[in-house]
């Protein structure tokens, strides 16, 4: 059951943004939450279809995967509790802050749309925040209604306690903007060392080799040995996606998988020797002849410049990386 009032606006609580449980998510969680807050089709109960690739297209460039990436988000907050098996969502604390409890007619319509949902979970997880609301306000004439009363004798589900949302696929980390640099493909000039790269004007004979040479792969490569030119870049960040789905797939894919797992091994180990080389950069900074350990310059008489550099300790981080 869609609302009826306020098709053309949402209200919104402004205290939201005093709100440290909402100040820790991400702008992308942050935007999908208030994308379905202000979604014409959102019931009276605070209920709606869970389609992410309908969510999707109400963006440009937004994708499934995302939507689904800052549904997790928003899940394990308990902003949001959605059931992938009816696909419905429920925005928590929409019942609290839109405020329509507060009117008994419209407290009926509340129980009625929640009535209507097919999920039993979202059914019971606002049985579970309208109980809430109760307690806090007793006085209300709203818990009289027979239909709210009979929604209030209902299962009730503590959202706490149920499993977040996990997207379809998982969303990895985004690729750097500038692609890697391509490996040099081109093979070596010479192969045997003591050969130049300019043959002799009159070579020898070849002579014929002792045994057959060993079947070539589609690539010209020997089978099962890998092309000795062809080196990756250590430097370089490996995709997060296989080369089927270079932009990410919302298809479940083993291929995907296994490189977003290479991708964040990759990304922990370069983070991991940051941290390092930080460490190193730290353990030295006593000794550095340009401040003396104090973290200003000195000038040449052997006292802090006027005003103050701040010194950077650029001979440190050459020997910190000599010393890597």
């Amino acid at each position: 059951m869609a609302r009826a009032t306020g098709k053309d606006h949402a209200r919104i609580n402004l205290d939201i943004w005093g709100d440290d449980d909402w100040l820790d998510l991400t702008p992308a969680a942050q935007h999908l939450y208030f994308v379905l807050w202000t979604s014409p089709q959102l019931s009276y109960c605070g209920t709606g279809d869970w389609r992410p690739a309908k969510i999707a297209a109400k963006a440009k460039g937004w994708t499934p995967a995302q939507v689904e990436a800052a549904a997790a988000e928003l899940s394990r907050r308990l902003f949001l509790i959605i059931d992938t098996d009816t696909e419905e969502f429920l925005l928590r604390s929409w019942a609290k802050h839109d405020g329509l409890w507060r009117t008994p007619n419209m407290a009926v319509s509340m129980a009625n749309a929640r009535a209507d949902l097919a999920s039993r979970t979202l059914r019971g997880v606002f049985v579970f925040e309208v109980l809430k609301l109760k307690k806090r306000n007793p006085e209300s004439t709203s818990w009289t209604r027979e239909a709210v009363v009979k929604m209030l004798s209902q299962a009730a589900v503590d959202p706490a306690e149920l499993a977040s949302f996990t997207p379809a696929v998982t969303l990895t980390v985004t690729p750097a903007s500038t692609p890697p640099l391509t490996p040099d493909l081109t093979p070596p000039p010479t192969l045997n060392p003591t050969v130049g790269v300019n043959p002799t004007a009159n070579p020898g004979p070849t002579p014929a080799p002792a045994t057959p040479p060993a079947p070539f792969s589609k690539g010209g490569n020997q089978v099962g040995e890998r092309h000795q030119s062809v080196q990756p870049d250590s430097n370089a960040p490996p995709s997060p996606f296989c080369p089927d789905h270079p932009n990410g797939t919302t298809r479940a894919c083993r291929a995907c998988g296994i490189a977003g797992a290479t991708r964040r091994d990759w990304d922990a180990a370069q983070a991991a020797a940051a941290g390092a080389a930080a460490e190193r950069l730290r353990s030295l900074i006593p000794s550095c002849p340009d401040c003396r350990g104090d973290g200003w310059v000195i000038g040449s008489d052997g006292t802090a410049l006027d005003p103050g550099v701040k010194c950077w300790h650029p001979k440190l981080r050459e020997m910190a990386d000599a010393n890597a």
